[in-house]
């Protein structure tokens, strides 16, 4: 059987940086890292955003290993650049006859003409290399800086005394698109290798990747926030949902729906079984449905001492509602006097728990821990984890904790508490919100967590790296030679294998036939 030919992996980022975090873009992380290591797989991280920022993020996820040096990173601009055909040109940089520097946190050098200056550049050192933000003063009636990265034009930002703000998006020196606000408030995009001007954003990337981009990729669109380019991208498309479509209660956001159910690619992939059968049963989607779950390399740290409870979680509390496992944790605490509650994150809901321990005079009892690069010590040091979140589409940090033995109290919501834990077994699930609810869990898996605890390992042993990169290596072998995949699990079967059979190439049309009869018999269930 002949390999599969090269791929080219694209996965759709809207913008980097320190407060983009999360279970969702960590397993975004790890799915470009595992492909990057698939032999013959170029993985791009296509980047939404533009700029100076991004770049330095990007190289900052690289040293910190949480993405693989061998990704490429490129903006949208860049991925989608077209021949330079404007006569658009960066601002002329004054001439200047002497320089004076400065040192200092930064190095700072003056340009002057006839003892006057003309010109000032900041240099930074930087993960990504030297940032130069270079600053003309050569204009009265506006505020010009130019951005570099170890000499390359990268963006630029014109400062009108009016409210008006200019930024302009360099490719290879050459300025790509000018955006306008007046106030803050986006005015207009122009395109100069276009020649077109937009009104927005989407409709500026939704043209760029129409007109620009690489048909023989497989493109990754993660969540609904990036799923408007869907449609205009002219290559195979693989649609990732996470828990984004929903509201906090649970129900599809009706932009959501559709964005979902005209998604014209080749595949939606889930985490969870959970999630997929409601899919099917919610949605009339055409592209078949995978589930593919994440996996995690936590290992329990053997000899701890477990004492207290803890939450791992971002301080987000209208999804993360850690203020609730408080006020459940109050009521009890004097029943369990040698176990405290530890809050492991960071978020904007901080200030306000911090109220709420001060409200109830427990600091002695419940901690604020900051932030945890280390999730996996913590769950082995713990004797459980209260886990509270009004939706999630698979839950990372639940499966690190039962990896480490730690049994898990969650609320019954969709995806992953629903798929991951067991009641009764390996933790608890209560009713959102039902602050005692909370605090029979916390008893009840207090007074027997060695037996919830015996139960965490083979609850979640399924969820491999070996499955996982399996599964995700089979999808893009499947795309490349372009296999359609023929889901036996289907609601209708029938509608499957019409499917199927449009998509398959002829000499495997007889095979899905004799697959398609062969489970008709075995269900009983298909009209044939």
């Amino acid at each position: 059987m002949s390999e599969p030919d090269c791929a080219h992996v694209i996965c759709i980022v809207p913008k980097l940086g320190a407060g983009v975090a999360g279970g969702k873009i960590n397993a975004v992380y790890t799915r470009m890292n595992l492909l990057a290591d698939k032999a013959g797989t170029k993985v791009t991280l296509l980047n939404l955003q533009h700029g100076c920022n991004q770049k330095v993020a990007f190289a900052e996820l690289v040293k910190a290993g949480l993405l693989d040096p061998r990704i490429e990173h490129q903006s949208i601009n860049e991925l989608c650049a077209l021949p330079q055909t404007a006569t658009s040109a960066p601002p002329p940089l004054p001439d200047w006859d002497a320089t004076k520097d400065q040192q200092g946190s930064k190095k700072r050098v003056t340009y002057l003409r006839n003892g006057v200056a003309v010109m000032r550049d900041s240099l930074e050192q930087t993960v990504a290399g030297v940032l130069t933000t270079r600053h003309l003063l050569t204009e009265q009636d506006r505020d010009i800086r130019l951005k570099y990265l170890d000499d390359a034009l990268v963006e630029s930002r014109e400062a009108f005394g009016d409210g008006f703000v200019d930024k302009v998006a360099f490719v290879a020196g050459h300025p790509a698109s000018r955006t306008r606000r007046e106030h803050g408030r986006m005015v207009e995009i122009e395109d100069f290798t276009m020649g077109e001007t937009f009104s927005d954003e989407v409709a500026h990337h939704r043209s760029l990747v129409r007109q620009h981009f690489p048909e023989d990729a497989i493109v990754f669109i993660d969540g609904i926030t990036s799923s408007h380019l869907s449609h205009p991208i002219p290559a195979r498309k693989v649609l990732f949902l996470h828990a984004d479509h929903r509201n906090s209660s649970g129900k599809i956001v009706p932009r959501s729906r559709g964005l979902i159910e005209t998604f014209d690619g080749d595949a939606i992939i889930t985490a969870t079984h959970v999630h997929k059968q409601r899919l099917d049963a919610e949605l009339a989607h055409t592209a078949p449905v995978r589930v593919i779950p994440h996996y995690t390399d936590a290992a329990a740290t053997l000899g701890t001492s477990r004492k207290h409870i803890c939450t791992v979680s971002r301080l987000e509390l209208t999804g993360k509602p850690i203020h609730q496992c408080i006020e459940a944790f109050v009521r009890v605490m004097h029943l369990i006097p040698d176990t405290n509650y530890l809050i492991y994150g960071a978020g904007l809901g901080q200030a306000r728990l911090q109220q709420l321990i001060d409200h109830h005079d427990c600091g002695d009892r419940v901690h604020l821990m900051g932030h945890t690069a280390n999730a996996a010590k913590v769950f082995s040091n713990s004797l459980f984890s209260l886990a509270p979140t009004m939706t999630e589409g698979f839950g990372l940090a639940l499966l690190e904790a039962l990896t480490c033995d730690c049994p898990v109290i969650s609320y019954d919501v969709d995806y992953g508490p629903r798929e991951l834990i067991q009641p009764g077994k390996n933790g608890e699930l209560v009713h959102p919100g039902d602050i005692d609810a909370i605090a029979a869990a916390i008893l009840k898996v207090h007074a027997d967590r060695d037996r919830y605890a015996a139960s965490c390992a083979a609850s979640v042993e399924h969820y491999s790296f070996d499955r996982y990169r399996d599964r995700y290596h089979r999808l893009i072998d499947d795309l490349v030679s372009n296999r359609f995949y023929f889901d036996l699990s289907a609601r209708d079967l029938k509608e499957e294998m019409l499917r199927a059979l449009d998509k398959a190439p002829v000499q495997q049309r007889d095979r899905l036939l004799e697959l398609y009869i062969h489970q008709c018999d075995h269900t009983k269930g298909c009209d044939h």
